[in-house]
């Protein structure tokens, strides 16, 4: 064979080496370069958390893996209108007239009576009833129609109606019977008492609150038999909404 034939078989086993050095790896050298399991954590440490694992998994199965990127939901508070959340705050009653009590003659029965309504304004009325220095036991407790202690008047009943108990009907008591209350044995009185017929009417405002010497026996007419007064207050409004509104009832509009 001539030298450029030599030559020529020289290059094509040249060519064939260095195509078979980069074929597969044999398994010698798979032996000192390893792949990674798929299941590795080490596996997925750089791998995005919207890619799919190497098990075919969707990106939620590929967050519970212990090695995967975690990706927590944000964190918000809870909502008090929600289902489960704290209950509101409840609404505080509003003030809507006060009386300064004070005694009559050579009594010693004073103190103070509140008169409140919810904070919308409806339903029953609650009068929060504090006074000192009365004998125990029971005593009648009116609203009159007098707009002065000096001349307290009758029991209030712009209805006409007989005298009866707070818990009677309209046609059955005058609006001013409001019962009785109790001192105990150290002369002092702390009650509330609602009454839904108040609740719906400012004519009382302006007017006198009573407390008798005795108890209201709920039948006698006019007034109970509940004896003299022994203490009396003006109803003040109490509110610039509710002042204004008294005027109003005040000039019969």
């Amino acid at each position: 064979m001539n030298g450029k034939v030599a030559w020529h078989y020289a290059a094509l086993i040249g060519a064939a080496t260095l195509i078979a050095g980069c074929g597969p790896d044999t398994p010698e050298r798979g032996a000192a370069a390893a792949p990674r399991p798929a299941d590795s954590p080490l596996s997925r440490a750089d791998e995005s958390p919207l890619a799919r694992n190497d098990a075919g998994q969707p990106p939620a199965a590929a967050s519970r893996d212990p090695g995967a990127a975690t990706i927590r939901p944000p964190t918000t508070a809870t909502s008090p209108a929600a289902p489960g959340g704290a209950a509101p705050p409840a609404e505080t009653p509003r003030l809507i007239a006060r009386a300064e009590v004070h005694p009559i003659g050579d009594a010693t029965a004073r103190g103070i009576v509140e008169f409140q309504t919810a904070a919308g304004g409806d339903g029953p009325l609650t009068i929060h009833v504090v006074l000192m220095g009365i004998d125990a036991g029971p005593h009648g407790f009116h609203i009159h129609s007098g707009t002065d202690c000096a001349a307290p008047g009758a029991h209030l009943n712009p209805q006409s109606a007989p005298h009866g108990a707070a818990n009677a009907g309209s046609a059955a008591r005058h609006l001013g019977d409001l019962g009785n209350i109790t001192a105990d044995a150290s002369g002092v009185v702390e009650e509330m008492l609602r009454d839904a017929q108040l609740g719906g009417d400012l004519t009382f405002l302006g007017k006198v609150v009573v407390v008798h010497k005795g108890q209201d026996d709920l039948s006698t007419q006019p007034g109970g038999d509940s004896g003299d007064p022994i203490a009396c207050g003006v109803i003040e409004p109490a509110g610039e909404d509710v002042i204004s509104r008294s005027g109003d009832a005040n000039r019969g509009v």
